[in-house]
């Protein structure tokens, strides 16, 4: 839309209104080649751009890939055939197990085999046509847990493919026709081979994959290298300007881009939005070489959630915010999810929690559990149980210190004084708090309704008390054991970070967050990042 001093009947190539179309157009969801994705880093998002350019850029600087970016696609293909090779046999095995079918017995294992042949090959054509042999998808900030929707969708759509196959040789050849039910096992156990095989390989792969390049300047670029230093295997080799002098710290401006991803085998670029927007720079990015890959960090991204979709008007890209409001049916699933998941969790931490309990006791005097006043939904005061990590001390128990205006960039671990604490902190009252199991008696405030499993950090009474307005959106739900600020940073976080995830978390929640989200909480108590 055109500002109050640009004139609406003709703009003209240079003006902001058609530059902002043009640089929105890198993420136009038509006349692509690669499904325009929105993409967590640590859960700060971008909007992974297709690539509108030709794949022929032989002639074009730095368009040779980074060596090793091409081989993987290539081997991560036999490796699937493979994975989805092993996995029928074990379908047909466990089918034999439970089912009554005769059709499914044992004894006509060799015959399904046969007949189901065409599994493997069909899997692996419905993972190529969903884009996931793509040199593109290496380039990517993507946990294992966030492929596995797409791989789902892809399986399954194998598993209809190589139906297909068979009743088309059975129509022509007349031959045996695959059993449906074999085949649809067969997906389930590929999706569970598949994901874990996928993972491991990450897990294995030596050395830097993706070689990032920003481009931007202020707090933001910080935040993206900070988020980027996180992730496996990614590197940040620096940062331009979208401006027409370098600055003191960049690498240069964005018309060196082509230079610079030859020098640096930059193989990503992320946009952070700018803050004057260049048309120069838009054709800059558009002559990149297809091996670099690019993704846009949108205005108002603190707005854009796991929930938010990129949709088009008329090839105008849209990035949709999820509604902020949770239904009755919303609230019932996630009850649903604490409990039956709360429940299961519990069940087998209670060996963890046993033995804890008894080197609690013998680490110091003093109870096992450490009980504390916060303030829950509705602004309800709750009481919260933790195992003890400090030894007693009355007159310096901790207490957390009051949050107002002047404190709210400041890292929690700052503003509550860790550091003093950390004298009184036990022998395994440290180690409880690195990994986060002196949190495992919040699983009873779970099972009693005063706590979910995920959802916003529970706070307590005086620093809740500046929480207004928007901000206020956190009481909504019950606080979690874990959440965004959980698998974001913990007590790195300020205050101003932890109110933005848990509106965000609240605004924009849905079942699968939650899933996602405690599949990711190993992960970071395991790394301890932002534990004290």
């Amino acid at each position: 839309m055109a500002g109050p001093h640009e004139s609406r009947a003709d703009p003209g190539p240079g003006s902001r209104a058609t530059i902002e179309r043009q640089l929105v157009r890198l993420a136009e969801p038509t006349r692509r080649r690669d499904q325009v994705h929105t993409i967590d880093m640590n859960d700060g998002y971008l909007v992974d751009a297709p690539d509108l350019r030709d794949f022929d850029v032989d002639d074009e600087v730095g368009a040779a890939p980074i060596a090793g970016d091409q081989w993987p696609a290539i081997w991560l293909l036999a490796f699937d055939l493979v994975t989805a090779a092993i996995a029928l046999p074990l379908a047909l095995l466990l089918l034999a197990m439970i089912s009554p079918a005769e059709s499914n017995s044992l004894s006509k294992f060799w015959a399904n085999a046969v007949s189901d042949a065409s599994f493997p090959v069909a899997i692996v054509i419905a993972l190529a046509l969903a884009g996931f042999y793509r040199s593109s998808r290496w380039a990517r900030y993507q946990s294992s847990f966030s492929e596995l929707k797409e791989l789902a969708v892809a399986l399954c759509a194998g598993c209809v493919l190589s139906i297909a196959f068979s009743l088309t040789l059975h129509l022509i050849f007349d031959v045996t026709e695959s059993n449906s039910t074999q085949l649809l096992l067969a997906a389930i156990v590929a999706i569970a081979l598949i994901t874990v095989a996928h993972a491991t390989l990450s897990a294995f792969r030596r050395g830097v994959h993706t070689r990032v390049l920003i481009v931007g300047s202020g707090s933001l670029v910080d935040r993206i290298a900070t988020y980027s230093s996180l992730t496996k295997g990614v590197e940040v080799v620096g940062r331009v300007v979208d401006a027409s002098t370098a600055e003191e710290g960049s690498l240069g401006t964005v018309n060196d881009l082509p230079q610079l991803c030859e020098k640096f085998h930059a193989n990503r670029i992320i946009v952070a939005f700018p803050t004057v927007l260049s048309h120069n720079s838009v054709t800059v990015f558009r002559s990149l070489p297809a091996s670099v890959h690019i993704a846009i960090v949108p205005r108002y991204f603190e707005l854009v959630s796991w929930r938010s979709r990129i949709t088009d008007v008329y090839g105008l890209p849209l990035v949709e915010v999820a509604p902020a409001h949770l239904s009755g049916w919303d609230h019932f699933l996630k009850r649903g999810f604490d409990i039956i998941a709360g429940s299961l969790l519990l069940l087998v931490l209670s060996p963890v929690a046993l033995l804890l309990s008894v080197l609690i006791k013998l680490s110091s005097p003093g109870p096992v559990l450490f009980p504390q006043e916060r303030v829950g939904q509705g602004r309800q005061l709750f009481t919260i149980y933790k195992f003890r990590t400090m030894a007693v001390d009355e007159s310096t128990q901790s207490d957390e210190s009051e949050i107002s205006a002047q404190h709210a960039s400041i890292p929690l671990h700052e503003l509550r004084n860790k550091g003093v604490e950390a004298e009184r902190i036990t022998r395994i009252g440290g180690f409880m708090r690195r990994t986060g199991l002196d949190e495992i008696p919040q699983f009873l405030n779970v099972l009693r309704g005063d706590m979910s499993l995920v959802g916003p950090r529970p706070f307590t009474e005086s620093e809740s008390e500046t929480f207004a307005g928007w901000q206020a959106r956190r009481f909504e739900l019950r606080p979690g054991i874990t959440g965004l600020w959980q698998v974001s940073g913990r007590n790195d976080l300020s205050t101003d970070d932890l109110r933005q995830l848990d509106y965000l978390y609240v605004a924009s929640w849905s079942l699968w967050w939650d899933v996602k989200i405690v599949w990711d909480t190993p992960r970071a108590m395991v790394r301890g990042i932002g534990a004290y």
